[in-house]
């Protein structure tokens, strides 16, 4: 079972949902069995709309001068006829901004249409209550950047976004979600952990008690420039793990907040659960070109096109990747990624690979945890 994928959120009315179901079921007896061909469709796609943003984080992996890539609405139609049918969740885009994107409403549409369900990652500038309608049928978690819980900090990191308007956002999309009554969908404040942020984590929990949100999610930054490398906690984490992430699991427990927040780091490689990763028989990545990839941190290997998706998903590269696996002899990206590794629990010491947050590289006998939450992987990557 992919823990990324939530089938009790299908409709159960929807006609489509025992399809969907069987095309799971038939993905999780191919992962147990470790099969090189998969007689079952992605249950999971990661839809990359668009790579524009209206924001200009200093953090964020693509100036937004350079944001110019957004996927043509013919890609739409293809993922319609190949994909939709068989499956259960889709997440627009993590590099852009998908409101952004000039056919979100369509897509949503379409997934509304389809019987699927909407994990999706917003800045919440444009979480108007007319664009909320087009989400609400369809979601089941909503994450909002939210990397500062003041005024001060939260616009200096988010270069263009109004404190108080995505505040009155996030309560309009929580009281708008609070009606459906197919799924009890999750909002949640999301923040990338800095120098310039972590002693506001505990208020950020506060400000989503006070918003109505669910969950506060909290990871270590990925440095993409050298000039963010100082924002890094990689070098000084004392503080965080002994003080400030101790008092956040305290208070989001009093506040009755869900965390899901970076873990200490000082884990033994030997202690975690090893496991074989789930993504090459569940879920695909689709680049704003159409490029059919394996994962985030596909290493800049293409399997095929969103055209031709069925040659892709069985094709030679996939094929490679689960040979590989069964063999217990991951290749490739796959060597070593945290994806391989499960925890005991939540917020236990892991592993951590610090040079993978600032230089996107790690030691070879180092398990790769940042594997498990690095942005997309833009090595030799194709613009449309």
């Amino acid at each position: 079972m992919d823990p990324y994928i939530d089938p009790e959120a299908l409709d159960p009315a929807h006609p489509l949902t025992p399809r969907k179901l069987d095309n799971l079921a038939r993905a999780d007896a191919a992962h147990r069995r470790l099969e090189v061909k998969v007689d079952a469709l992605p249950c999971k796609v990661t839809f990359q709309t668009t790579d524009v943003c209206n924001l200009d984080c200093p953090h964020c992996q693509i100036p937004r001068a350079q944001k110019t890539a957004a996927m043509r609405p013919e890609l739409l139609g293809w993922l319609r006829e190949q994909l939709l049918a068989d499956l259960i969740e889709l997440h627009p885009t993590n590099l852009g901004e998908p409101f952004a994107w000039p056919y979100f409403r369509a897509l949503c549409g379409e997934l509304a249409e389809h019987g699927v369900i909407l994990d999706l990652t917003t800045n919440g500038t444009l979480l108007t209550a007319d664009r909320v309608e087009w989400i609400a049928p369809i979601a089941r978690d909503v994450k909002v950047s939210f990397d500062g819980a003041t005024p001060a900090t939260f616009e200096r990191l988010r270069r263009g976004a109004s404190f108080a308007r995505v505040c009155d956002n996030v309560r309009g999309l929580v009281a708008r979600l609070h009606q459906v009554r197919v799924r009890r969908p999750v909002v949640a404040l999301q923040m990338t952990l800095m120098r310039d942020n972590v002693e506001e984590l505990p208020a950020l929990i506060r400000l989503a008690h006070e918003l109505g949100a669910d969950r506060v999610k909290a990871y270590h930054l990925f440095s993409f420039d050298p000039a963010m490398d100082e924002q890094s906690l990689m070098g000084s984490l004392d503080r965080y793990e002994r003080e400030i992430l101790p008092d956040a699991l305290e208070l989001g427990d009093a506040l009755g907040v869900d965390l899901q927040l970076a873990e200490p780091s000082g884990g033994d490689p030997a202690k975690l659960n090893r496991q074989v990763c789930h993504l090459p028989w569940h879920e695909t990545w689709i680049d704003v070109d159409g490029a059919v990839l394996l994962c985030h941190s596909h290493g800049g290997e293409v399997a095929g096109h969103l055209d031709r998706f069925a040659d892709a998903w069985n094709g030679p590269l996939y094929s490679r990747v689960r040979a590989a696996f069964a063999a217990g002899a991951p290749i490739g990206a796959c060597d070593g990624c945290g994806m391989n590794f499960g925890k005991s629990a939540e917020h236990v010491a892991v592993p951590y690979d610090p040079g993978s947050f600032v230089r996107l590289r790690r030691g070879r006998d180092e398990v790769g945890w940042s594997g498990r939450m690095r942005q997309f992987q833009l090595r030799r990557r194709e613009r449309p």
